[in-house]
């Protein structure tokens, strides 16, 4: 950790408000969505400052439907990492559009070697951090290590908490623009999906196979649903449509492909969206959408503020793929009962008449 005594503090504390922040996050659409919290929590303690939110191109319609950061900067991380072919030019471009804006905090949830070099190149007098290697914490006045063991939200929180920021009341939702609501509405019914029926939005495909649950078994809880008149909607990235298309021969809608905003449309519309740790998961959470998430035993990336929905294998090492199918359904069952005996959430579509 480390702390420049003679950096000035823009604790609310202290009287003192900045004009401009600049908050770094790049990458994945989780960790993006980790992020929340503490672009709330910026916003709560500086109602009146200008937050800018660096991040790749792909993740501008994501962080817009945050609803928070007053302006969405992007950089193609993949060029700019080739030095010889355009990258320090590009570097340069970015140097030179963020230095014009004259930060007075930065804030790097990123913590790559390249956020590094770009929040000390800012000159902001409050640059902050949760860091990689600590061997980069001279890049900023205020940096914490990443904690392996605590979950992504609670160290960024921790960070800002040490530079003197309420952090008693964080914030993780967001609601989805209303096209995207509407679209997903209409391709619900579409996909010949009763709004009057239970139905399961199941994300089988991560970024890691060691992180996934086989498919057949993925296919094995879909049958066992649709015997009991639950309804299952398939999700994943455009990648994942060849993947799935075992799910379509027997019958099951597939919605891979769809637009990330509108595949979160979707979600809603179920009385529980179940996968392994991936993005789609923890935006979900984010909207107040009832999750299962299937982890490995001491991975952190549990739906923030919810350990509890998480299945386990019975023991470290193993992996994911080992949890018993049996344990998903029950847990899965219990879920969707206990949803049509109460009050539906926001999230869910299933209602006492069913």
């Amino acid at each position: 950790m480390r702390q420049d005594p003679d950096s000035p503090s823009f604790a609310p504390t202290n009287g003192h408000s900045p004009k401009n922040i600049l908050l770094i996050r790049w990458k994945s659409i989780g960790d993006v969505v980790f992020t929340l919290p503490a672009l709330r929590c910026l916003r709560s303690n500086f109602p009146n400052s200008h937050i800018t939110y660096l991040t790749s191109p792909e993740f501008t319609a994501l962080v817009k439907s945050f609803s928070v950061a007053d302006e969405i900067v992007t950089v193609d991380r993949a060029k700019l990492r080739r030095i010889h072919k355009g990258g320090l030019m590009e570097l340069i471009k970015l140097w030179r559009n963020l230095g014009r804006r004259r930060y007075d905090i930065v804030v790097d949830l990123q913590g790559y070697g390249e956020t590094a070099w770009l929040s000390w190149l800012t000159r902001a007098p409050q640059r902050w951090a949760v860091v990689h290697r600590p061997s980069r914490a001279w890049a900023y006045t205020h940096a914490i290590p990443r904690d392996e063991l605590a979950h992504p939200v609670a160290a960024q929180l921790q960070m800002l908490s040490e530079c003197g920021l309420d952090t008693s009341h964080p914030e993780n939702n967001f609601e989805l623009p209303p096209d995207r609501q509407l679209t997903a509405q209409k391709l619900f019914l579409e996909f010949g999906l009763n709004p009057h029926l239970p139905t399961v939005f199941i994300q089988p495909f991560t970024s890691g196979p060691q992180k996934d649950w086989p498919l057949d078994k993925w296919l094995a809880l879909a049958r066992r649903l649709r015997s009991l008149e639950i309804q299952t909607l398939f999700g994943g990235g455009p990648a994942d449509r060849v993947r799935l298309g075992p799910a379509l021969l027997e019958g099951f809608p597939v919605a891979a492909g769809t637009e990330l905003l509108t595949s979160c449309g979707l979600a809603t519309r179920c009385a529980l969206v179940i996968g392994a740790d991936t993005g789609l998961l923890h935006m979900a959470t984010a909207l107040g959408c009832r999750v299962v998430l299937l982890k490995h035993l001491k991975a952190k990336e549990c739906p923030y503020g919810h350990p509890d929905w998480v299945i386990t294998p019975p023991r470290a090492g193993v992996l994911v793929a080992e949890i018993d199918p049996e344990q998903v359904l029950a847990e899965v069952l219990r879920i969707i009962q206990n949803s049509q005996s109460a009050v539906p959430s926001p999230c869910s579509t299933v209602t006492a008449a069913v």
